[in-house]
Formats: structure tokens, C-alpha cells, sequence
């Protein structure tokens, strides 16, 4: 009978473990220095190694001629492990062996020593799923456990377990496997398999595998039901997968806001049997991508793509302001959540395509209310026969200060008081700048307003929607407008933080209360 790659594969050693050595190199150092943990909560995603780091410490304290921390694999006892003829270690799936009455059977053994082993060990998977009663049933066993025995327990939610065993383990943190990690492995299993593997089908692999390697070598399984040699094709095929180019064409569509496009490309997808979910979840990874590229200086440390493709995806970023992004990547957040409880998945994401092609983005919403604001200004001047020379004009913006200047700007600015409710009133018009500059402080400066905040939020403020939206903040909230500009002492001035007093007064003044500093 054919034989799963997965299972064929499961290391047998802790040195053979890929992308968890933080965890390997401490067991294998307190196995040889006879430091065992009498409990070992193993914590992470799926497929990342818990069980099976389980299974090779529950050979290896048991192994008759262990090396370096690792069991032999060749003894009595670490064959019989493997082949399940030894009973005193136990794998328990606490999904389905979760009540009182499992774990009391479990105790019941445990009074009896280990006659094939030198320890009884005891491998609970899943074990968020144990009741209440189980877990106090458990408690007393963790806590004076025989000398005889091992507990190793697994989970992928941590936060589900009581404070009260947390405290009584020695808790090991699985990583998500990083993409080229998981490649690597995968070429190493495709040459011992004798077919071949191209390294971007094994970075795609990779990357839907989501740092789990199970899945990663299960999906490689699957294409070699395919073809012995594995492109990106294959794997798209196998995965279900729209593919990069059909991803791109649809991100185009929504940046033209072109809905009747986007259903119909949707159509054809659908009718290549795509998964929506797994369709959505490339549409999340994309838009994230364009999100980093615009975000920070070097997006290719971040993103997991071929030289090609990341050329692509940086032409593409120059279509869509942070802003809009960032509405996109909300919108298909909720999405992913409704389908993931059963929604209807093609109607979903067609309401979702609809959204993305027709909600306005920042820079619509900024003109819009630029326009408005001078057709009230026109307006009042009209009605209150004000020559339209009169009309108070919108500030122009001033130029980029030379860095020297920006200094001695900030060295010179005074905290602006009414910080507080141009933040307040920023709530209403943009949550990206709101999200960007809430719990920051501003200065003043002559004619400038110096905002404290990250070069992030600086880059989003530099943008003429964010700009507008500003002025229009200052003028309605404070009747004053400034021009605006980072804040950027120097490290004298900078160094020097406000005492309480100041906080609290200036805190009181932003409030209304009219305190003087005597």
C-alpha cells in the first residue's frame, strides 16, 4: 500500500526537524543532561512539528543507546515506539477523550511502573478541548506526578487552557516554518522521491502551507498525482489556485472600477472550479503585498516572490493611495470571516468585488470635501456681500523644509494645545489617518503645525488627500489653518521631555479649563 509522503517523511530525530531548532537544541541538551521536565506544553499552528518533536522526545528518554539527545531508532524500545507495540506510551486526542472520566482512567494507570520503559509517557493532543472537570481531574496528576511518568501536552490555542495548568508545564513555542524553509525540504523530499520540484513551485507550496510543513508535504503529494516534474502550474492545479496573472487582472479591474469586469472574470474562475476562499485568501495576500511595497523601503524581505512577480506587483502598487488598500484589505477580512461561517461563497464575493469597484477611496472623499468647503465659502460671501477678494483662500502648501530649517523649527515649537480635538474631529473623516495619529502630539511653530509621530504616518500625511483633509480639520475645528510638517528637534531639544506639570496642564488646557502656570 502507497505510503503518504507525511508520514513517510516525519523526522525521526530532533536533527532532522526543520525550522524549530530553538526548540530541538533545549530538549536534546536536557535529555543528555538528564534534566527532563516532568510536563511539556508544546504550543503553535498546525503542522509545524509539535506532535512529532512529541513523539521523538518520547523515544528519545526512553532510548537504550540514545546519541547527542536524539534516540537511535534502531533499539527494542525506539522500534517498538514507532510500531506502536509498546503501550506505555500513549498518543490521546483530547477532541474525542475530553470528560473527567477519560483522565481518571488515565490516572488509574499511572500507579503502575512502566515494565518496557523507563518512563510512561503520555501525549495529549488538542488538549484545549478537555472539559473543565477534565482539566481539574488533570491538575492534581501535574502537579505531583509520579517519578515514572512524562506528560507532553499539545495545542494550537494556548490562550484556551487554564492559568492553572500553564503554570505546571515547561511550555515550548512552535514558529510558523519559514517558505523557504518548507522549500528546501521539499526539493530534498523530490530528489530522494527521484522526481524534480522547480524552487518557485516549492516557494509557492511554501506560502499556502502558511509556515505548516504537514500541509506543505501533503500538497506536494497531491501534485505528484499530476507530474513528476512540479511547476507553479501544478500547484495551482493541485491547490485550487487562481494564479499570480489572474490575480493581478482582477486587481486591475478593481482599481478601475470596473465591477461588471470583475463579476464576469469572477464567473470564469468559478467556473475553473476556484475555490472563493482560497481565492479571497490570494486577494488578502496580494493587497498586503501592495501594502508593504508602500510602506517600507525594502518589500522584498517581506513578500515571498519571484523577481518577476515582485517587478509586477510594485507596478501595480502605483495604482492604489495607502488608504485605499487598507479599505480593500477590511473589506476582504470581512469577507473571508462571513465565508468562513458558511456563507454563501460565490455570493460573497461577488458583494465583496461590488464593494471594492464602487466604495470611494480617500482621495475621492478629500476632493469632494475640498469642493464642498469652497462652495460654502463662495456661498457665505455671496450672501453676506463679501468681495470674493476678502474670502479667506486655502492656505497654499508650503514647499519641503530643508532639514536644517525643519530643526530649528521644531527646536523653537511650542506644544499646540487644541491637538485633542483635531484628533477627535479626525475620527469622523479617515480612519487610516485617525488609526496613524491618535495618542501623538503636535507643536506649533509660526506658521507651521509639527506633528510627532512615525515616518509611516508622516508618508501618509505627505499625500494630498491626507493634506486636504488636514487643512480642512484646522479650519473647521480652530478657524486656523497651518502648514504642516514633522516634527524634528534635535537630540538636545528632543531629550528634553515635559514634566508632569506640563502633561497635566497641557492636558487641562486641551480639556478647556482656563489654569494659568502660576
Amino acid at each position: 500500500m502507497y505510503r503518504v509522503l507525511y508520514r513517510k517523511y516525519r523526522p525521526p530525530t530532533f536533527a532532522d526537524v526543520w525550522g524549530q531548532a530553538h526548540i530541538t537544541e533545549i530538549l536534546r541538551k536536557q535529555i543528555t543532561t538528564g534534566r527532563v521536565a516532568h510536563a511539556y506544553l508544546f504550543t503553535g499552528s498546525r503542522g509545524i512539528g509539535k506532535t512529532t518533536c512529541a513523539k521523538i522526545l518520547a523515544k528519545a528518554v526512553n532510548c537504550l543507546h540514545p546519541k547527542d539527545g536524539d534516540p537511535c531508532g534502531e533499539c527494542e524500545v525506539c522500534r517498538g515506539i514507532e510500531n506502536e507495540s509498546i503501550t506505555e506510551v500513549v498518543e490521546m486526542d483530547a477532541a474525542s477523550n475530553n470528560g473527567v472520566g477519560d483522565v481518571r482512567d488515565l490516572q488509574e494507570r499511572l500507579a503502575f511502573a512502566p515494565t518496557q520503559t523507563k518512563y510512561r509517557v503520555y501525549i495529549i493532543d488538542e488538549v484545549h478541548m478537555m472539559s473543565d472537570s477534565a482539566f481539574n481531574a488533570l491538575l492534581k496528576t501535574l502537579e505531583e506526578p509520579p517519578q515514572h511518568v512524562l506528560f507532553i501536552l499539545a495545542t494550537t490555542e494556548v490562550q484556551a487552557l487554564p492559568a492553572t495548568i500553564l503554570s505546571r508545564c515547561q511550555r515550548m513555542d512552535f514558529r510558523r516554518i519559514s517558505a523557504e524553509d518548507i522549500a528546501g525540504r521539499l526539493e530534498e523530499i523530490a530528489a530522494r522521491e527521484g522526481v524534480i520540484i522547480e524552487h518557485d513551485a516549492a516557494l509557492l507550496i511554501g506560502r499556502i502551507a502558511d509556515g505548516g510543513m504537514r500541509d506543505a508535504v501533503s500538497l506536494l503529494d497531491q501534485c505528484l498525482t499530476r507530474s513528476q516534474l512540479v511547476d507553479e502550474q501544478v500547484v495551482r492545479d493541485a491547490a485550487g489556485l487562481a494564479g499570480h496573472e489572474h490575480i493581478l487582472e482582477l486587481s486591475q479591474t478593481i482599481y478601475r472600477r470596473d465591477a461588471a469586469a470583475a463579476i464576469i472574470m469572477l464567473d470564469r474562475l468559478y467556473g475553473m472550479s476556484m475555490d472563493m476562499l482560497h481565492l479571497g485568501d490570494e486577494l488578502l495576500s496580494h493587497y498586503r503585498s501592495l501594502m508593504i511595497i508602500n510602506t517600507v523601503s525594502k518589500p522584498e524581505e517581506l513578500i515571498i516572490a519571484t523577481t518577476e512577480q515582485l517587478a509586477e506587483l510594485k507596478e501595480d502598487a502605483k495604482n492604489y493611495p495607502l488608504s485605499r488598500i487598507m479599505g480593500i484589505i477590511d473589506t476582504l477580512q470581512g469577507t473571508m470571516e462571513r465565508m468562513g461561517r458558511g456563507a454563501q461563497r460565490r455570493t460573497e464575493m461577488e458583494l465583496a468585488l461590488m464593494k471594492l469597484c464602487r466604495q470611494a477611496d480617500e482621495d475621492d472623499k478629500a476632493v469632494i470635501a475640498a469642493l464642498e468647503q469652497r462652495v460654502k465659502t463662495l456661498e457665505r460671501a455671496v450672501r453676506e456681500g463679501i468681495p470674493a477678494a476678502e474670502t479667506k483662500p486655502k492656505q497654499p502648501e508650503a514647499p519641503p523644509v530643508a532639514n536644517d530649517r525643519l530643526t530649528q523649527i521644531s527646536d523653537a515649537a511650542q506644544p499646540f494645545d487644541r491637538w485633542s480635538e483635531v484628533i477627535a474631529a479626525l475620527e469622523k473623516e479617515s480612519n487610516a489617518l485617525f488609526s496613524m495619529l491618535n495618542g501623538s502630539r503636535a507643536f506649533v511653530s509660526d506658521r507651521y503645525l509639527l506633528i510627532e509621530t512615525t515616518d509611516m504616518a508622516a508618508d501618509l500625511l505627505n499625500q494630498s488627500a491626507s493634506k486636504a483633509i488636514m487643512h480642512r480639520i484646522l479650519e473647521e475645528t480652530i478657524g486656523t489653518d497651518y502648514r504642516l510638517a514633522p516634527y524634528r528637534p534635535s537630540a538636545a531639544a528632543g531629550s528634553k521631555e515635559p514634566s508632569q506639570a506640563d502633561r497635566l496642564l497641557e492636558r487641562a488646557r486641551s480639556l478647556g479649563a482656563n489654569i494659568s502656570e502660576d
